[in-house]
C-alpha cells in the first residue's frame, strides 16, 4: 500500500495563558483520533482526510503518511509493543507495520455508510462501531462478522467506549441516552438519561473501570458510577458544549475539550478540582471544536486535535 513523506514545520506558539504548545500541521481535514506510543516518542493520528499519520516527537522529523482508507478514519490504535497500528473507517479495519510504514492486513466488513463512530478496546482485540441506523456492533479484529449486534436504540449512536478489561461497553445516542452493556454477551446493564433530548458527544471509561466520563450538548462534563448508573460529579466551567473526554493512563487526570476550543484538565484525586485550562484551538468560532485528546504515558503532555486540522502538544502542569 502507498505511503509518502510530507515536509512539516513544528511551531512553538504561546497561548493566552502563556503555555507553549508544539503544533503539528499537515492533515487536510478534521483530526478524529490521537494515540501516543507506549514510549511516548511518537504520536499516531487519524483524520477525516482518510489518512493515518505517525509523528516522531523525539526527532521532529516529517510525519509518515499511511494511505489506503477510502473514507473517514474514525479511530486509531497502537499495540503495546509499538509494532503495529490499527485504524478503522466506515468500511474496514487496516493494520500497519510501524517499522516499515506499510499496510500488513485489511479486515473488511464494518457496515459501510451506516457507521457513525468507532472505538478500539484498550487491548486492541475488539472494535465497536455505532451506527446511524441505531445499531451497535462488536467485532473481533481479524473477523468479518460481528461477535455481537445490539439493536433497540431510538436514534443514531454517536459515541462508544470500551472498558480496559473489555467487559463493559458504553454507547451514547443523539437523544441523550447512555446505555451500558456487558461484553461479550451484549446484555444491557444500565440505561441513563444523561442529556435529555440533547446529543451525547463523548464517552470514556476510567482505567480502573469504575467511572464513565461523558460530554454532550451541555456546558458540563458528567461522571457516572458504572455499577449503579448514578451521577457522581459535574465538571462545570466550560464555555461551549463538551465534545471530547480523555483519562490519563493512571486515572488521576481527566481532560475535557469543548466546542469553542478550550481544554480543561481535572484532578480526580483532589475532588475533581480543575488543575489546568488551555486555550487550545480557538479564535472565537465554533469550527475550532476539540475533537481528539490523548495524554502521554507519563501524563506530562496532552495532545489535542481539532476541526482546524491541527494537533497541538501541551505541557501538563503538576500539582
Amino acid at each position: 500500500m502507498r505511503f509518502c513523506w510530507l515536509i512539516i514545520f513544528l511551531v512553538a506558539m504561546p497561548d493566552a495563558f502563556g503555555q507553549t504548545p508544539i503544533k503539528l500541521e499537515g492533515h487536510g481535514n478534521v483530526v478524529s483520533s490521537i494515540r501516543f506510543t507506549a514510549d511516548g516518542k511518537r504520536l499516531v493520528s487519524g483524520s477525516w482526510d482518510r489518512t493515518v499519520r505517525v509523528w516522531d516527537l523525539a526527532t521532529n522529523q516529517q510525519p509518515i503518511i499511511l494511505e489506503g482508507h477510502t473514507d473517514w478514519v474514525h479511530d486509531v490504535f497502537v499495540t503495546p509493543d509499538t509494532k503495529s497500528i490499527f485504524s478503522t473507517s466506515q468500511k474496514s479495519i487496516r493494520q500497519w507495520d510501524m517499522a516499515s510504514a506499510t499496510e500488513s492486513e485489511v479486515f473488511p466488513g464494518l457496515g459501510g455508510a451506516t457507521v457513525n463512530c468507532a472505538a478500539f478496546s484498550p487491548d486492541g482485540k475488539l472494535i465497536v462501531t455505532g451506527g446511524r441506523n441505531g445499531i451497535v456492533q462488536v467485532w473481533k479484529v481479524g473477523q468479518s462478522e460481528p461477535l455481537v449486534e445490539i439493536k433497540g436504540f431510538a436514534s443514531w449512536v454517536g459515541t462508544v467506549a470500551v472498558s480496559a478489561d473489555s467487559k463493559v461497553l458504553a454507547a451514547g445516542t443523539r437523544t441523550g441516552k447512555i446505555r451500558i452493556f456487558d461484553l461479550p454477551s451484549g446484555a444491557e446493564r444500565i440505561s441513563i438519561n444523561a442529556f435529555p433530548n440533547r446529543q451525547v458527544l463523548a464517552l470514556e471509561i476510567s482505567p480502573d473501570g469504575s467511572t464513565l466520563a461523558s460530554g454532550g450538548f451541555s456546558q458540563t462534563a458528567i461522571l457516572w458510577d458504572l455499577k449503579t448508573g448514578k451521577q457522581t460529579a459535574q465538571l462545570a466551567g466550560h464555555r461551549g458544549v463538551v465534545t471530547s473526554v480523555k483519562w490519563s493512563n493512571d486515572g488521576k487526570l481527566l481532560a475535557t475539550g469543548e466546542r469553542h476550543g478550550s481544554v480543561h484538565i481535572w484532578n480526580t484525586n483532589a475532588n475533581n478540582r480543575q488543575q489546568q485550562k488551555i486555550t487550545a484551538h480557538s479564535d472565537g468560532r465554533l469550527g475550532f471544536s476539540v475533537t481528539a485528546l490523548a495524554f502521554s504515558p507519563d501524563a506530562k503532555r496532552l495532545a489535542t486535535g481539532s476541526y482546524d486540522k491541527t494537533i497541538k502538544l501541551w505541557p501538563v502542569t503538576s500539582e
